[in-house]
């Protein structure tokens, strides 16, 4: 399907959809859609999903978007306790350098 040309003349931009009914399904339309002088050519590139696909894939990428959210929390907690780790055995070893050097 690649090089399919629109109505314009055109090579058709090849693009998934994201929507409930059709998540991860690649059509080819007018490079020009949006804008003025778009012929409005449309074409599936993949066949149509099954109605159990439709209900399954939208759950997943929520699920998907939820997991990388946490994982991203976490990255950022484990930073931070790092972060503290770090500063608190440089706070020690200066608390135990005082300590040896004004005995």
């Amino acid at each position: 399907m690649e090089g399919q040309f629109c109505y314009c003349g055109k090579v058709g931009k090849t693009t998934t959809s994201w929507t409930d009914s059709n998540p991860g399904r690649r059509f080819i339309g007018c490079e020009n859609y949006g804008k003025a002088g778009a012929c409005g050519y449309f074409e599936w590139v993949d066949p149509p999903m099954c109605a159990r696909s439709r209900v399954v894939i939208p759950g997943l990428i929520r699920s998907n978007g939820r997991l990388e959210a946490q994982l991203k929390r976490q990255n950022k907690m484990k930073q931070l306790l790092g972060l503290a780790l770090i500063t608190s055995w440089v706070l020690w070893f200066c608390v135990l350098a005082w300590v040896l050097l004004y005995k």
